[in-house]
């Protein structure tokens, strides 16, 4: 029987981490605002990683590739981007902040459906 994420992780465990994540996220958007960086839609996992997403919606797609640059230069990561074959471009840039329980990790990710002339 598979083991549940409740049975593997005790709940205390997963509110430090979620309390973490939501402290590192104030940062985000005290540094952001400060350093006038795009403002991202962001999620808080149970795990306490943290998601900051150049959507389409509020974006160009040179927009949500500027977006992701801009916050990965922030925080001293690269961005990894990829085209797949049915014509969507990924960046995503993984980071992790913080040591030992203090420890944040995270995303900045966009997904740019490319049409001609997006590129």
């Amino acid at each position: 029987m598979p083991v549940r994420r409740s049975e593997a992780v005790p709940t205390a465990t997963l509110h430090r981490w979620q309390r973490n994540g939501h402290q590192q996220l104030a940062a985000f958007l005290a540094h952001g605002a400060k350093a006038d960086l795009p403002p991202l839609m962001w999620t808080l996992a149970s795990n306490g990683a943290l998601t900051g997403e150049a959507d389409g919606l509020s974006y160009t797609p040179q927009g949500q590739r500027d977006a992701v640059r801009r916050w990965a230069a922030h925080v001293g990561v690269a961005v990894d981007t990829r085209t797949t074959r049915d014509g969507r471009e990924e960046l995503y840039a993984g980071w992790k902040l913080g040591t030992g329980l203090e420890e944040v990790g995270g995303c900045f990710r966009a997904t740019i459906f490319l049409h001609e002339g997006d590129a």
